[in-house]
């Protein structure tokens, strides 16, 4: 299965998918989110996995990760109970918490997130009568 395209966006061109430096965590674990299939099995490949192993298990992790939303590794049940710690101590799945909601009369959304290393950001939605604009902070310290 090919990763998910990109949604066509009308009247403009479709956007191009700029790929993010990876940047371990203090802990020296790296975060799979935002990241393709291609990248992740390029990853596990480096962290020791043969490239047939590395591919499989890429397919399997981005799986879980966008069709299921699943957090925690522990939870991926097609992935052999042995592997699982092996992800663990080389990856993490850094999904915001939502730290402040409010809702608007008018349909808008705010949210207030903390990152796994407490740094908050604000994102907002908008909704209009055939689309929506959802607007991410791009600077941490963002408040509501």
């Amino acid at each position: 299965m090919a990763d998910t395209a990109l949604m066509p966006i009308p009247g403009q061109f479709d956007p191009v998918p700029t790929p993010r430096e990876i940047t371990p965590r203090a802990d020296g674990r790296i975060d799979l989110i935002g990241l393709p299939k291609k990248r992740i099995a390029e990853l596990f490949e480096a962290a020791g996995l043969d490239a047939k192993a590395a591919k499989l298990r890429s397919k399997q992790v981005f799986h879980w990760l966008y069709h299921r939303g699943v957090t925690d590794f522990d939870a991926m049940t097609d992935i052999a109970k042995t592997m699982r710690p092996w992800l663990s101590e080389r990856f993490v799945i850094g999904r915001p918490e939502i730290v402040e909601a409010q809702h608007s009369s008018d349909g808008t959304r705010k949210w207030l997130l903390k990152t796994d290393d407490d740094q908050e950001y604000e994102m907002v939605f908008i909704p209009d009568a055939d689309r929506g604009t959802l607007c991410v902070s791009s600077q941490v310290g963002c408040t509501l």
